[in-house]
């Protein structure tokens, strides 16, 4: 008999696990041990979950998996099913007796044939204690058909002075790999070492190649791994990977599955975000990019409980994506041979995704990670990129993408920030609309390095631990977008708030989320707490009308000059884009960056 091929793991959480929710519900009396669970008579263990459900309808639309079976690791008095839920209708489709007694099988095996011609939704196992105690330690989903492709793996892990979540992701990994018959020999991880400074402590023979490179920013760390595999010829598929996440394990083990038996060669997986700060909310699981939007990045699944059951078993139809961020996406290697834009951070994934990977992108229950909350790593020099980078994109992408698109996002998003009092955010979108204006034959001098240590010096609208006065006042939620909508015209009225007498503004501080801009709220007020709603981080603002009618007076200057260039700009710009995502290119930066990280300070 062929032997059985691995899709996905019934994993147990462990002490340590954040949200044990995400992976098993319980009733009765269960209670988790190490590397398993014990249930006493009546109890009740089962895999409804996010991570716990086998997505059946998903698999049998982007996979040529047909049979279907898992392998239950328990035994005792009790039953294994299988539960099938088809929209709200619930049964069970297999059965079995647990094995019990001294010499025993530890596993039982349930059948679930025909994937291909079923239509059925999400299936989930379920484990019960009848009578006396049973012991779980896991299990697998696992095929006895034949792989479609053949699959070898490489991580690109793009890592600047984040050793400690680094090292724990690269040790998951290995652990993972030497343990797991089905991806040892066919998972092998690149660190590309920006800050030339992580050590892994990790077996002489471990699948771990370290390449120490210049500080290029994620776009670069990035090119370098997806150049440096090509060079190689080893990797089929590549996982680029940010060095600050928590990864589960388990989506390693999924994603390798997939791409084996993918339908569409050209598959890309993409793993869902979650908050590490609320381990069950998810931040992000696709995205779909609004050009016309003032904001053009849009983020599916935000929000999402990921604990709620309705969440966990519904079968989703696939969402068209437009890009999918870097934290975890998978890719055939050969999808494309070219290179990511060089903009340091912020966009790279955006333009790659739009340009090669977005429309083959789906997410899988299970392949996620989890992320420290955005809002505290948005400051002024991440507008600068944004304003920046994001132009770029919409020129290289959108033939449909006009001046006044351009024009209007920017003054929309320039006048949002003067008005709720965010002068260096605004300064920095000029800065970074003015170095896109320059043109692509500067863009390609530009010393990222050295620019992103100078950005970095602005001290403004930083978050950071608040003092016990203002971590005192209350945070206050987003409002309805129609408030949000008049404040802005209200602010437009009174010119922000500049034409209103002194003595008739509010005295106290008013209050914003620290990842949103409180134009209405700053009309009428000096000062502004921008807080996180659940730490006690943020910053303040305080008006100043010689800085806001200066920099409103270049704001309006600056849409003039998108008027008269975009359309000389988008034919450079394009008739550009090879040479600079070029391997040539990008070799000359790496070389370039090593030589100045190894020239000592004056």
């Amino acid at each position: 008999m062929q032997s059985a091929n691995l899709l996905q793991r019934l994993v147990l959480p462990a002490p340590t696990t954040p949200e044990p929710l995400l992976y098993v519900r319980t009733s009765g009396d269960v209670r988790m041990v190490d590397n398993g669970a014990v249930l006493e008579a009546g109890g009740t263990l089962s895999f409804d979950t996010t991570f716990g459900v086998f997505a059946a309808g998903r698999w049998r639309r982007v996979s040529h998996v047909n049979d279907l079976s898992v392998s239950v690791r328990a035994s005792g008095m009790g039953v294994a099913e299988i539960v099938v839920v088809n929209g709200k209708t619930e049964s069970v489709v297999s059965t079995v007796q647990l094995p019990r007694g001294e010499g025993s099988p530890s596993s039982v095996t349930l059948e679930v044939p025909n994937l291909q011609t079923s239509t059925d939704g999400t299936y989930y196992v379920r484990v019960s204690a009848i009578g006396g105690e049973v012991c779980m330690t896991g299990g697998e989903w696992v095929t006895q058909d034949a792989p479609q492709h053949e699959v070898r793996m490489s991580l690109s892990i793009t890592t600047f002075n984040r050793q400690e979540y680094v090292r724990k992701t690269v040790h998951n990994v290995l652990d993972l790999v030497r343990n797991n018959d089905a991806l040892n020999g066919k998972v092998q991880v690149l660190v590309v070492d920006n800050a030339q400074n992580v050590m892994f402590d990790a077996a002489a023979d471990a699948p771990l190649t370290v390449i120490p490179n210049g500080n290029l920013g994620g776009a670069g760390g990035f090119a370098r791994g997806l150049i440096e595999l090509r060079k190689a010829g080893w990797a089929t598929h590549v996982l680029f990977m940010d060095d600050d996440i928590t990864l589960e394990p388990e989506a390693i083990v999924r994603t390798m599955s997939l791409f084996a038996y993918a339908k569409d060669a050209r598959l890309c997986v993409h793993g869902a975000m979650l908050s590490e700060e609320r381990p069950w909310l998810q931040f992000e699981a696709g995205s779909q990019y609004s050009w016309r939007s003032i904001y053009p990045l849009q983020a599916l699944g935000r929000e999402d409980d990921m604990r709620e059951r309705s969440v966990a078993v519904q079968d989703a139809a696939e969402v068209p994506f437009d890009y999918t961020a870097w934290w975890y996406t998978a890719f055939p290697i050969n999808i494309t041979n070219e290179n990511p834009l060089p903009v340091f951070v912020r966009g790279d994934d955006v333009a790659f995704g739009l340009m090669h990977t977005g429309e083959h992108s789906i997410t899988l229950n299970g392949v996620i990670v989890w992320h420290a909350d955005f809002g505290l790593k948005n400051n002024p020099s991440s507008l600068f990129y944004e304003s920046r980078n994001l132009a770029l994109v919409d020129t290289l992408v959108f033939d449909k993408h006009r001046w006044w698109n351009l024009a209007y996002r920017f003054s929309s998003f320039g006048f949002r920030n003067l008005f709720s009092m965010r002068y260096a955010s605004t300064e920095y979108m000029l800065r970074g609309l003015n170095a896109y204006l320059a043109g692509p034959a500067e863009w390609m001098k530009i010393d990222h390095a050295a620019l992103h240590d100078e950005l970095r010096v602005c001290a403004e609208e930083k978050p950071a631990p608040l003092s016990a006065e203002l971590a005192a006042i209350r945070p206050r939620q987003p409002r309805h977008k129609a408030l949000r909508a008049f404040g802005f015209l209200f602010a437009i009225v009174f010119v922000g708030g500049y034409i209103i007498p002194k003595p008739l503004r509010l005295k106290k501080y008013g209050v914003g989320p620290i990842d949103a801009r409180a134009v209405g709220v700053a009309t009428l007020r000096n000062r502004i707490l921008y807080r996180h709603d659940r730490i006690a981080d943020g910053y303040t603002v305080e008006r100043d009308m010689k800085r806001f009618f200066k920099l409103l007076r270049e704001v309006v200057k600056s849409i003039f000059a998108i008027a008269t260039s975009y359309k000389r700009l988008k034919r450079e710009y394009r008739a550009a884009y090879p040479a600079m995502v070029s391997d040539a290119a990008w070799e000359e930066r790496f070389t370039s960056a090593l030589k100045r990280s190894a020239t000592p300070a004056t």
